[in-house]
């Protein structure tokens, strides 16, 4: 999983709480300011917020509140400026270094972000949210062995959390322990959203090994799961070839131009082995369609094929002109 998709699970899984999260009690100019704020009316309500806080109205959830506005609307050196306030009044508010640290992430102050969010682990140990952000931190900040064991941590916090599993396995991987990979990636929860790219990095990892029976397995797995993935469907047909089904192939790969009728790839693919036993016909086929979608080297099979057949009006076999013609080219 790209660090891109696991920068939105950490903002999604450690949501904003504007309203409710630091207990105390509110003032006018601080619900008119919530009340702003729910509305969409950001900018007035930071406003309203600055005076509720100059008012005494609560200072801690004023900034608090500020900074989530500031970071909803992309201001995020002013959100950071106000969370800092608002942990002044409030030195143990856990949500407070929780926020400032997914700040500090956006921005990609990954130094920054391991000390805040430390801190909110010292409040509150073993939460999930805030070591995920931990194990997300070293990893971008390139501290492997940290952020393996911080990932390690999240699993035995709450051992359904799919995203430790991934990143684990990617981390191994990039070690070149596909063992270790792989036995992350045969842990990974049943019912868990990502069982696709699963699929796939286990079909990467045995196809390394040269196990191409079980790449096959995943790449099929991964292939029902999605099946607009005419690349996955490409690189089964590959597989099968080099297993030396090649006539297996040859059905699969029809059965991949009904689903996907404009791949010139698979359609060369499957002409070149249709080529390879004398199956002219479905050879010249494939190659039309190839040739249709874009297929410069279609053209060359093409050709050999009309060689073959001028040949085999001559009294030629199709193989033996073709290995004539490759000679004398």
């Amino acid at each position: 999983m790209a660090m891109s998709k696991l920068r939105t699970v950490l903002l999604n899984a450690a949501a904003f709480i504007a309203f409710g999260t630091y207990p105390v009690a509110a003032g006018a100019l601080l619900d008119s300011a919530n009340n702003a704020y729910q509305s969409g009316q950001t900018g007035q309500a930071i406003e309203l917020y600055r005076q509720a806080a100059l008012a005494g109205e609560n200072p801690a959830l004023c900034y608090f509140n500020m900074a989530n506005a500031y970071f909803q609307s992309d201001s995020l050196p002013q959100s950071i400026v106000y969370y800092k306030s608002s942990l002044i009044y409030a030195p143990d508010f856990f949500r407070g270094y929780l926020n400032l640290a997914i700040a500090y992430y956006t921005l990609e102050d990954m130094g920054a972000t391991i000390a805040q969010i430390r801190r909110a682990l010292e409040l509150k140990p073993g939460h999930e949210k805030a070591t995920l952000i931990l194990a997300a931190s070293y990893r971008k900040a390139g501290a492997r062995p940290q952020a393996i064991a911080a990932f390690e941590r999240l699993l035995e916090i709450n051992s359904e959390n799919e995203e430790a599993y991934l990143q684990l396995a990617e981390m191994y991987r990039e070690l070149a322990d596909d063992q270790a990979a792989s036995d992350w990636l045969l842990q990974y929860p049943e019912k868990g959203q990502n069982k696709q790219y699963v699929y796939a990095l286990l079909a990467d990892i045995y196809e390394k090994k040269g196990d191409l029976s079980r790449t096959l397995f995943y790449l099929k797995e991964s292939f029902e799961l999605d099946k607009s993935n005419k690349w996955t469907f490409f690189r089964m047909v590959n597989v099968l070839i080099e297993m030396g089904n090649d006539l297996v192939a040859l059905e699969e790969a029809g059965r991949g131009l009904e689903l996907f009728p404009d791949f010139a790839e698979l359609a060369l693919v499957a002409a070149n082995v249709a080529f390879e036993h004398e199956k002219w016909n479905e050879a010249e086929r494939f190659y039309l369609v190839a040739q249709d979608n874009g297929s410069a080297n279609a053209v060359i099979g093409l050709e050999n094929i009309r060689i073959i057949r001028l040949k085999q009006d001559e009294g030629e076999s199709g193989s033996q002109i073709y290995a004539d013609e490759i000679e004398e080219g």
